[in-house]
């Protein structure tokens, strides 16, 4: 019996059960079971059931096939069946001659036929299954290939295919036949290089096929150096082990995902591309020095002939690594170019963006400045009217007017006070301030505005020692916290204000039953003109600059203000500020 190929014994009943990694396992165990007992058994019993653990093989890969891919997908595998179905017809051709007729089939014969149409299907199942994984027909894994071909090519014509030119055979015909079988074997040696170095990361089903290719190409180099086989020698188990693996690969359910595909356009020079090259590119001078020290006939044209070819396609794709560091390198030009005209323009882009940003404070200062002063006489000559008018409803009329004016006043005041920030530290006129006497004029300030929404006040203070600040800055913090928890306080909650001393720092402490402030405001919430989400939804009057002056009074002071809060539940601001040395 000659060489045959692929998988293992296909029991059905393990073949019903293969979609799982234990399954694969155990069908890989029957299939070494199998291989021991073909050994065990009488020539003529051999004969069939190695026919018998290739048609199963056939079967598994069918069956795995059709359980683990969709039917577009199915192809490759279909091939390798195929390719399959071919060995085992040639191996049922000579089980016949040797069970029935108890003769050696004659040479070459029909089974030659099926054996050898079975190479190309296989290489090309192999082909597919890179293609399908993203390997390209780049130039440079055409040429890539071209190398290991030409090497492959050389190795099997000068120990393989050769030496049949000079050996006796009854025709010319039959010298071609036997000659045929190491030539084929080149697309197999060539489609277990591409394997090696292919695209993407490995799984089981992959190392399986891989493995599978890896026995049946070394079973036939042996079959090729070795011409007095005979059926039932322990080279059977090569072929037997690459009929199991190629069907534990088909039944295996990573198959249908046989490697991780690779998105790359151009295939990578890994270690091991490289290294397979290298060997490739040796070919020549190491197939020259085994014939000199085996005192072997020299193949002197012909190693010239494949040499001449190695080293032509290792210049084209060196030639081609160099055109692309070249593109390589000017492509990085290219982009650093335009990541500099990127910066530039950038840069440009943000000047005029500061530029923007100044003219926008120099307007609102400016529009601030013009609007103080009719404010401020507005506001006066309310004053004045309230003190005549003895018509009370005219006088609240006139009351909600100069409210009205003290807020916009307020405004403006703020607006002026924000500008003056975006230009430089805050500057104090810095003297001994008595924090526990401004807390209380502030709360007692804020109380009608407390019993106006129906929020109580709390106040909680004990002696502190004075700081050094200015007073009408640090009477603003305090009236700009507390007037913030009464407006974000619903009815019938609580603000507490607390003056405590710790150590060196006097700590005010402004706290609320309020909405609180959600955790991805809460980092903003300093921010010039910013307004958490909860008051916008509320729509709660405010302009977002009340905690950011507060902030700058407080670094003014060389203190520092924190805040925490709970969604629903309320707020605490806290401010901690040096005392007087």
């Amino acid at each position: 019996m000659t060489s045959s190929p692929l998988a293992s014994r296909a029991v059905p009943a393990v073949a019903a059960r293969v979609r799982s990694a234990p399954a694969t396992w155990a069908f890989l165990g029957v299939g070494l079971l199998a291989i021991g007992l073909y050994f065990l058994l009488p020539p003529d019993v051999q004969s069939v059931f190695y026919v018998v653990i290739g048609f199963s093989s056939v079967m598994a890969i069918y069956v795995g096939a059709a359980r683990n891919l969709p039917k577009s997908e199915r192809l490759p595998w279909q091939l390798f069946a195929f390719g399959l179905l071919g060995q085992v017809a040639g191996d049922a051709i000579f089980a016949v001659y040797e069970v029935s007729l108890n003769r050696e089939p004659p040479s070459p014969s029909i089974a030659d036929a099926f054996y050898l149409a079975g190479y190309p299907l296989l290489a090309l199942g192999v082909l597919l299954v890179l293609r399908r994984l993203g390997g390209q027909t780049s130039r440079a894994a055409i040429l890539d290939t071209l190398v290991i071909f030409s090497g492959v090519a050389l190795v099997q014509w000068v120990f393989f295919i050769d030496p049949y030119n000079h050996m006796h055979f009854g025709s010319e015909f039959a010298r071609l036949v036997r000659m045929a079988y190491p030539a084929v074997d080149v697309l197999l040696l060539v489609a277990f290089a591409q394997l090696l170095v292919g695209p993407g990361g490995r799984t089981r089903a992959y190392r399986l096929l891989l493995g599978s290719i890896a026995l049946w190409v070394v079973a036939d180099e042996i079959f090729g150096l070795n011409s007095s086989y005979e059926g039932g020698a322990w080279i059977d188990a090569l072929w037997l082990g690459s009929y199991v693996m190629w069907a534990a690969a088909a039944l295996e359910p990573s198959m249908a995902r046989i490697a991780v595909p690779d998105r790359r356009r151009l295939p990578r020079l890994t270690s091991t591309r490289l290294g397979l090259l290298a060997l490739a590119s040796l070919t020549a001078p190491a197939t020259l020095l085994i014939e000199r020290v085996s005192h072997h006939r020299v193949h002197a044209f012909v190693i010239a002939f494949g040499g001449a070819v190695l080293g032509g396609v290792v210049l084209l794709r060196l030639a081609g690594l160099v055109h692309a560091v070249e593109r390589a390198g000017l492509a990085e030009r290219l982009a650093r170019r335009e990541a500099e005209q990127a910066q530039q323009l950038l840069a440009f882009q943000n000047e005029q963006l500061l530029e923007i940003d100044r003219l926008k404070d120099e307007f609102v200062s400016s529009i601030s400045h013009e609007l103080r002063t009719p404010l401020t006489s507005i506001a006066g000559y309310v004053e004045l009217l309230q003190e005549d008018e003895e018509d009370a409803e005219k006088r609240g009329h006139l009351t909600i007017v100069g409210r009205n004016a003290e807020r916009l006043l307020a405004l403006v005041s703020d607006l002026l006070f924000a500008a003056r920030l975006q230009y430089g530290r805050l500057e104090l006129e810095r003297s001994p301030v008595d924090l526990r006497s401004l807390v209380e004029q502030c709360v007692d300030s804020a109380k009608p505005r407390a019993q106006a929404a129906s929020v109580h006040l709390d106040l909680e203070v004990e002696d502190v020692p004075q700081i050094l600040g200015e007073q009408a800055k640090l009477a603003q913090l305090l009236d700009n916290l507390v007037s913030n928890a009464i407006k974000f306080t619903p009815r019938d909650g609580r603000v507490g204000v607390r003056l405590t001393a710790h150590h060196e720092l006097i700590r005010i402490e402004v706290s609320d039953t309020g909405i609180g402030i959600p955790d991805h405001d809460r980092e903003r919430l300093f921010e010039r003109f910013f307004r958490a989400q909860s008051a916008l939804e509320r729509q709660i009057q405010g302009t977002g600059l009340g905690l950011y002056i507060s902030k700058a009074i407080v670094d003014a002071h060389d203190g520092r203000i924190g805040v925490d809060s709970l969604p629903g539940e309320g707020t605490t601001f806290v401010v901690e500020l040096p005392a007087a040395a």
